[in-house]
């Protein structure tokens, strides 16, 4: 099995035009023309504004939100992951997508799983949630359940964090810390509640990018990371967002190594190496399985690997 470090991002905010710099230079003009057609849209009147991505899904979202921006431009989110999902995704496929912001991920694999798999999507901003059922409806996705809830250790509230300049940044607030601007109280839930509750024989991959606080949403969801074996995990690995809750990346590290799962991540040709190195210095997504063939793609060939 090849390895590969993860690359250093020193701009955590910059880190999907770095993924999609090839795009960029393969169609300069396109991409340009989506840049100013979103950003003309921006000034419209209005709260929210309305775009597609280059697989002609639509998409409509509040008006200060990166990720829109960033799939709006580039026609996708995190190009090196999806490259990798389109290949790898099965249809049947029983998905999580925790922290789903308005769809950009849930919309694609929606799509990938097909009529005979499902998406489970958890969204606990209100507004970002309305976007997001609003963006399940207009793709007519009838294999879609969307949550409004955060994913946490315990079920319970909590207060949200909004970031008025990029609603992709919401997030709960640490304890005894107040909602700030915008914020309200939200339910927390648990993995393992949701779906013991919605019955699914099994789980294939969790996508899960809670601004940090992705150590608690997995100790919640240990039945889950334990009953399924060939479960993938995808992780936003950003370690000054852990911090704000007192999390390392170590612990993460070890939690999930307690269950027999280990680190991987995409290249820019979205083939699966294993991650070989402690820490990632801004951010990078990670991987995380159990062994090497359960990335093998639907021709039978691996990976990558």
């Amino acid at each position: 099995m090849s390895t590969v470090a993860i690359p250093s991002l020193e701009d955590y905010t910059k880190s999907s035009w770095r993924r999609g710099v090839s795009l960029y230079l393969d169609h300069p003009f396109i991409h340009a023309g989506r840049w100013f057609g979103y950003m003309s849209r921006r000034l419209w009147p209005g709260r929210t504004l309305r775009f597609t991505d280059g697989m002609g899904n639509r998409y409509v979202s509040m008006k200060k939100n990166f990720t829109s921006l960033a799939v709006a431009v580039l026609g996708q989110r995190d190009p090196d992951v999806m490259l990798f999902l389109r290949r790898w995704v099965r249809p049947g496929f029983i998905v999580c997508d925790v922290g789903a912001n308005i769809g950009t991920y849930t919309v694609p694999l929606a799509r990938l799983v097909g009529p005979a798999g499902r998406v489970v999507s958890f969204e606990p901003n209100r507004s970002t949630c309305a976007c997001l059922r609003q963006n399940v409806r207009q793709n007519t996705l009838a294999n879609v359940t969307v949550l409004r809830a955060a994913v946490g250790e315990h079920a319970g509230h909590a207060n949200l964090v909004v970031t008025e300049t990029n609603f992709g940044e919401v997030h709960l607030a640490p304890a005894n810390r107040p909602a700030g601007t915008g914020g309200a109280r939200v339910v927390v839930t648990t993995l393992d509640a949701e779906l013991a509750r919605l019955g699914l024989p099994r789980v294939d991959f969790i996508k899960i990018d809670v601004e940090g606080y992705e150590l608690a949403a997995l100790r919640g969801a240990k039945h889950t990371l334990t009953a399924n074996p060939d479960i993938v995990v995808q992780t936003e690995i950003v370690p000054a967002h852990a911090a704000r809750y007192g999390f390392a990346v170590a612990e993460l590290t070890a939690f999930l190594a307690s269950l027999g799962l280990r680190p991987h991540a995409c290249d820019e040709a979205g083939n699966m190496h294993a991650v070989v190195t402690a820490l990632p210095a801004a951010e990078a997504d990670w991987f995380w399985a159990r062994s090497p063939d359960v990335f093998k793609t639907r021709t039978g060939h691996s990976n990558g690997i």
